[in-house]
């Protein structure tokens, strides 16, 4: 069941949304549960004979280091400066933890009939990603999403001038769509979350994975999304309308 959170965004009045914007990594399927933790037991070999300790020691302290950081922080340059390792190791550990191998993922159950849905309801979809391109790519191509679904697929990388926030207006000018007529769907309350609501787009927060238990943790922060959700399919309870 979806819930409300925070203010009331225009009276939640969401007759008037023509399209939905979805983020990839832990909103359509486990990211936190499955690549993240890949590729930090393919990077904790590497860190291991870095810095002399066993391979669960240097997994751990990956998922140490995070929680204590934060989402955002760069676990591999603290790891550098902890143990005086030569700075070219950061950019190497980095690497060795994003180029995981993208196989046996699997959407959340009722992804695709959510969509199939959406779009016979003539709302217009599309999927904003954050990540390295060819890895984004894969995942897409892994998950079976490709362009079947979506009006616009968008990979936002990292490291460029470009953000999320850049991108939505992009789809808004796409689709000739006011920020009032978007829902932005996603796990992460200070990225895809705060990019909407900063744009004035109905936000909906999907409760799932490490940024949600961040957004669990810090319960003074400012923003706030308009609902929360436990399934993509709440999605359809939201903007219900007659097929």
């Amino acid at each position: 069941m979806a819930q409300e959170a925070g203010h009331k965004h225009m009276e939640n009045d969401l007759s008037g949304i023509k399209a939905v914007i979805f983020d990839l990594d832990d909103t359509l399927y486990d990211c936190s549960g499955t690549l993240i933790v890949r590729g930090r037991r393919q990077v904790a070999k590497t860190i291991a004979k870095l810095i002399s300790c066993s391979e669960e020691e240097a997994f751990r302290l990956q998922n140490d280091l995070e929680e204590k950081h934060g989402t955002k922080c760069n676990v591999y340059d603290y790891i550098v400066a902890m143990y005086n390792l030569p700075p070219s190791c950061g950019k190497r550990l980095l690497d060795e933890y994003i180029c995981v191998e993208i196989s046996d993922i699997t959407l959340f159950p009722g992804v695709i009939e959510t969509l199939i849905q959406l779009k016979k309801q003539k709302y217009m979809l599309f999927l904003v990603t954050s990540g390295e391109m060819l890895v984004q790519k894969n995942k897409i191509n892994a998950l079976g999403l490709g362009n079947n679904y979506f009006d616009k697929i968008l990979i936002v990388e990292r490291d460029r001038e470009k953000k999320k926030k850049d991108y939505f207006k992009e789809i808004m000018q796409h689709g000739n769509l006011r920020a009032e007529e978007i829902i932005c769907v996603g796990d992460k309350i200070d990225d895809e979350i705060a990019a909407g609501k900063t744009l004035g787009m109905i936000t909906i927060l999907f409760e799932h994975g490490r940024h949600y238990r961040t957004f669990l943790q810090n319960k003074g922060m400012q923003i706030k999304p308009d609902y929360t959700i436990k399934k993509i399919a709440d999605v359809l309870e939201l903007v219900r309308r007659p097929v």
